[in-house]
């Protein structure tokens, strides 16, 4: 059985499973405790936002797919 390396979720160009990138860290504190925020952009709709980087691997979009804000 071949198991695939898991990638970091707060590595520069990383995409999650709904199709969010990460478009690196913004050194600035975020919401959850110990973490720093990051500018996501959707691939589909190219909307820009921040995301807690503990948040990364399951954001969704919040312009078109109703993630949060």
């Amino acid at each position: 059985m071949v198991m695939k390396k898991q990638e970091k979720t707060t590595v520069t160009g990383y995409i999650n499973r709904n199709n969010q990138k990460n478009l690196g860290c913004l050194n600035i504190p975020g919401t959850d405790n110990n973490s720093l925020l990051y500018q996501m952009q959707c691939q589909l709709c190219k909307h820009s936002y921040e995301s807690n980087g503990t948040d990364i691997f399951e954001r969704k979009c919040p312009n078109c797919q109703n993630g949060r804000k």
